[in-house]
């Protein structure tokens, strides 16, 4: 039987803007994958922002929203899209979160893919994480999605059942 992932959440660090090397160099200092039920902590707003150096740096970074959608493939495009649905996207912008609740198939391994919808351009890929079926039971985790040639910052929280 197939698993299913539950994305609850995406919450955006920081939108792309291009290569901004003080936000590239304090995402690296931040955890690639959080469980978050293991941890007992408080939200994952609040362990990311106790990295002083990704506070400051996302919080002085210019930022214009991205036009947000998913993709279960890493070609993009909005009629692939799996959310926000409809060939629509989501503004988001550093500090904003949304809330999918959409169920994603998991057969051993399921990518989900973060595009910024471009008008006059190609599609720009902001990010992936990688959705293992061994996560099954395990709670709540979310995995960091970043870009370091479009400087975008996301955290994909999920659930496998």
């Amino acid at each position: 039987m197939t698993a299913t992932a539950t994305i609850l959440n995406v919450w955006c660090l920081h939108a792309a803007t291009g290569t901004d090397t003080g936000v590239n160099q304090a995402v690296a200092n931040l955890a690639e994958s959080i469980p978050l039920d293991e941890l007992g902590a408080g939200s994952l707003e609040d362990i990311v922002r106790a990295v002083p150096a990704a506070v400051e740096m996302i919080d002085t970074a210019r930022s214009d929203p991205d036009d947000l959608y998913l993709t279960t493939d890493t070609g993009g495009g909005l009629a692939q899209s799996i959310w926000p649905g409809g060939e629509q996207t989501v503004s988001m912008q550093a500090g904003q979160s949304a809330s999918p609740g959409i169920p994603v198939p998991v057969s051993f391994a399921q990518n989900l893919s973060l595009w910024d919808f471009d008008t006059v351009s190609s599609d720009d890929l902001l990010g992936s994480v990688r959705i293992l079926e061994e996560e099954q039971g395990r709670g709540t985790i979310a995995k960091l999605a970043k870009s370091d040639v479009e400087g975008s910052v996301y955290y994909v929280t999920y659930a496998v059942n």
